[in-house]
């Protein structure tokens, strides 16, 4: 489960800092299986790969997450960016380009590449302890 954002609170929520959403460096670890996010405000994010391409914020993704199983066995779509019917995503991150000063693209070995990922989105996602207390039972 995803902690709550500031869109989620509504107007009543305090301004979220800017240095939270403000990438000091991201890199991929030596393993290549995590991105390492060290944000302005101090605090480092180790997203994996596999939980970033699985919560790939593209309009084909949101769609496939909300459809579920039902998704998976709808006939090919000429339009689709993903193949519906494969159910394993690859996590190999094979390029990335920064989109203005508040977001990156990810494109991954199957090609996909449609996915922007906010940088307060990739917060978002941080699975540590004072990032999401809900996912991680504290």
């Amino acid at each position: 489960m995803r902690r709550k954002t500031l869109a989620d609170a509504g107007a009543e929520a305090a301004p979220l800092d800017p240095k939270a959403t403000e990438i000091q460096t991201a890199d991929l670890d030596a393993s290549e299986t995590h991105l390492c996010i060290t944000w302005a405000d101090g605090h480092e994010s180790v997203l994996p790969l596999k939980m970033v391409r699985a919560q790939c914020p593209c309009a084909t993704c949101r769609e496939l997450r909300a459809g579920g199983a039902a998704a998976a066995s709808e006939p090919a779509d000429p339009f689709r960016v993903l193949d519906t019917r494969n159910a394993g995503l690859t996590a190999v991150m094979v390029d990335v380009e920064q989109m203005g000063t508040y977001a990156m693209r990810i494109t991954w070995e199957d090609g996909h590449s449609s996915g922007i990922y906010t940088f307060e989105y990739l917060r978002d996602l941080c699975p540590c302890p004072a990032c999401n207390p809900v996912a991680t039972g504290s």
